[in-house]
């Protein structure tokens, strides 16, 4: 049973048909009868999965099962916060000049941030450069909340116009787990329409990590981030929720065991909330884990609506940082700004959290109740 992860589902064709078949942990192919099925659009990656309607069978390994259970609250819904930006941050302390913000400075912003916030939220993610560390040493960060760690670099290696994800050197899977994480967390630029090796290269960045967090028993959030290429912002918005969507169904086989995902939408273009709500039913049907919705430092009176649609439409919950607290940053003094977070953050959060608890799906819903996880035998241990 060691490292046991959710059956992935992949689409096959053969000629004009098309079926279904689901790779279990141990590799072991299994047929699904396909019992819906509609046109598939093909991108970089190749043919995209199809919408299946259906129970399958899902196994999810105890420490998975254990990380999902941490970064949650009872109800099953993620309200959880992010305070693990780097170079985004160092931007609005220095908007001059960021490299001039000291590890000091950075230190210290996280740490109050981390003190106000993380006591009310089910998960908090951190950064290993400035974040992780301190929040434990200092007790910042209660032991009853969620942790949760990146793995990634700040930032993105250039190959032409586009992005590339590196891991950050001297960080590992093994050493969130080590430290004593929930969870391990990974930023992938993703676009789907990126020539093939760009594609793959992405796509082994996250098939190396699930395989790193499988053997662990670790449970792993993917969080790709779309972006435009040789076309403008406008443009890509017009077409950016099928981006989400076509990413979530390329990323989703691959071990994730929540995807934070971007809103599938513009608000801007789109103004019928059930256009959007639709949307966000795609991108549920599209991943075969839990979601949630992030807020990528959208204002919050926008990001308040966005997480009321999301959860509408299926996800279980937000992992968001900027949108609950950036507006400190207008603050001059750290102690103005940590009043802020203090006050008005913690509002902000609440306000999202509510809406969680009154509309997300209970993430134990995407694997078909509690009841399905149940899976244990005398003697698990020695197979473990």
């Amino acid at each position: 049973m060691k490292g046991t992860a959710p059956a992935a589902v992949y689409a096959t064709q053969k000629s004009d048909r098309w079926g279904y078949s689901v790779v279990d942990s141990e590799g072991v192919r299994l047929s699904l009868a396909l019992l819906f099925g509609r046109s598939c659009r093909k991108g970089q990656y190749g043919p995209a999965l199809m919408q299946v309607v259906g129970v399958v069978s899902v196994r999810i390994s105890v420490g998975k099962l254990r990380g999902l259970q941490q970064i949650s609250d009872d109800t099953g819904r993620f309200t959880m916060i992010a305070m693990d930006q780097r170079g985004s941050l160092q931007k609005m302390l220095h908007p001059e000049n960021p490299k001039a913000a000291t590890y000091a400075e950075m230190e210290a912003v996280k740490l109050g941030v981390t003190e106000a916030l993380a006591p009310h939220a089910s998960g908090y993610l951190l950064d290993p450069e400035f974040g992780v560390a301190p929040a434990i040493n200092r007790f910042a960060l209660p032991g009853r909340t969620g942790l949760l760690v990146a793995l990634e670099q700040s930032g993105y290696e250039k190959k032409g116009n586009w992005r590339l994800t590196t891991l950050l050197d001297g960080w590992s899977v093994e050493k969130v787990k080590r430290l004593g994480a929930s969870a391990a967390k990974l930023l992938i630029f993703f676009n789907p329409d990126a020539p093939r090796e760009i594609v793959d290269h992405q796509m082994k960045v996250v098939e190396s990590v699930a395989d790193e967090c499988r053997r662990l028993d670790l449970t792993f959030v993917c969080e790709p981030m779309s972006y435009p290429v040789d076309e403008s912002e406008e443009a890509f918005a017009h077409h950016k929720a099928d981006t989400v969507i076509r990413t979530a169904e390329a990323l989703s086989p691959l071990g994730i065991d929540l995807l934070k995902a971007e809103f599938p939408g513009d608000p801007k273009l789109t103004t019928n909330p059930d256009e959007l709500r639709k949307n966000c039913e795609r991108l549920s049907r599209a991943t075969k884990e839990p979601w949630v919705v992030l807020s990528a430092g959208a204002d919050f009176s926008v990001f308040r609506g966005l997480v009321e649609v999301a959860c509408h439409g299926g996800a279980s919950g937000f992992l968001a940082g900027r949108a609950i607290w950036k507006d400190a940053f207008r603050e001059k003094t750290l102690r103005a700004q940590m009043e802020y977070v203090r006050t008005q953050g913690v509002k902000n959060f609440q306000a999202l959290a509510d809406l969680a608890h009154r509309y997300a799906r209970p993430w134990w819903d995407f694997y078909g109740g509690k009841e399905k996880l149940q899976d244990h035998f005398e003697g698990w241990y020695v197979k473990y």
